[in-house]
């Protein structure tokens, strides 16, 4: 498995993996946008454009997992202005069959060291109150902003983790 940086070039497949992730990892999650290949495909359109989230810098970052030559999973993140934190987690999906792998550390891993040069501190990462994947961000030291929101004052403690005796 690689870790590469994703570009436009890789919208079509980006869009696909997040569509079959959601639908498979948390269909009790999902809307009919959440899994529209039109939206999604305009949503990374916009996100590589830097033109969104509202919040969001024009700095930004999307990292994929490649194996056999396709992507299995990916993590997106960006500068920002939200809640007062440096940093974003946009998306950040792995697909289904490849999760438990440690692919989803190893994405999270690269996106810090990318925000470490960045001079990032903080960062935050909007999970729905019903979405188990709550437990991942929980799991690297993670804080509850609100139900909706989980925070890193210093983002070192997620790579840290990693070496923390279970």
């Amino acid at each position: 498995m690689l870790i590469e940086i994703a570009n436009t070039g890789d919208i079509d497949e980006l869009t696909m993996v997040e569509i079959r992730s959601k639908q498979e990892s948390i269909p009790e999650c999902i809307g009919a946008v959440d899994v529209d290949p039109a939206i999604r495909r305009f949503r990374w359109q916009t996100y590589f454009a830097a033109g969104s989230p509202a919040t969001s810098k024009p700095e930004r970052i999307v990292l994929k997992a490649v194996e056999d030559g396709r992507i299995i999973g990916f993590i997106a993140g960006h500068l920002t202005t939200r809640f007062g934190k440096d940093a974003e987690i946009q998306n950040f999906y792995i697909l289904k069959d490849h999760q438990r792998k440690g692919i989803g550390y190893a994405l999270l891993n690269k996106l810090v060291e990318w925000l470490v040069q960045n001079k990032v501190n903080s960062l935050c990462v909007g999970v729905a109150l019903n979405n188990p994947y709550q437990a991942f961000y929980l799991k690297y030291f993670g804080q509850y902003l609100n139900e909706h929101w989980i925070f890193w004052d210093n983002i070192q403690v997620i790579s840290a983790r990693r070496n923390t005796p279970r």
